[in-house]
């Protein structure tokens, strides 16, 4: 199984998805076509699940998403759930801005959608170099 590494810009998230079980996307969402950026991420959760790393860590740290990708992070989100439904020791950090409460939602909901448990922290501000 190969690294993931996309890199992002001030429109799409930059990801880096490793077979060792350590999984990162961080940045903006607000892709032209969204199934376009996101497809390699499918692909490679799905063939991830057929032979995972015994524990899985995944941080997301999006400073801003729109309705079209918080569709897609719910996927890929319902595909973490598949990874511990099968047994995987799994660990997502949700990361927001304390001054953004939207984005602190957005965590809080997604945990409450999906049967994942998520940690929630607050950082002061993202330093994302677009």
């Amino acid at each position: 199984m190969e690294l993931l590494k996309i890199r992002g810009d001030w429109k799409n998230p930059s990801v880096l998805f490793n077979p060792n079980g350590k999984l990162q996307i961080w940045g903006r969402s607000l892709p032209e076509n969204a199934l376009d950026t996101y497809n390699p991420i499918f692909k490679w959760l799905d063939a991830y699940k057929e032979n995972p790393s015994d524990n899985t860590e995944i941080d997301f740290k999006l400073e801003y998403f729109n309705t079209t990708s918080s569709k897609l992070i719910y996927e890929i989100f319902k595909k973490f759930e598949e990874l511990k439904n099968s047994g995987n020791n799994l660990s997502v950090k949700w990361h927001y801005e304390s001054d953004d409460p939207d984005m602190e939602e957005e965590g809080k909901l997604l945990s409450n959608i999906i049967k994942v448990n998520i940690e929630l922290i607050a950082v002061d501000e993202f330093d994302f170099n677009y």
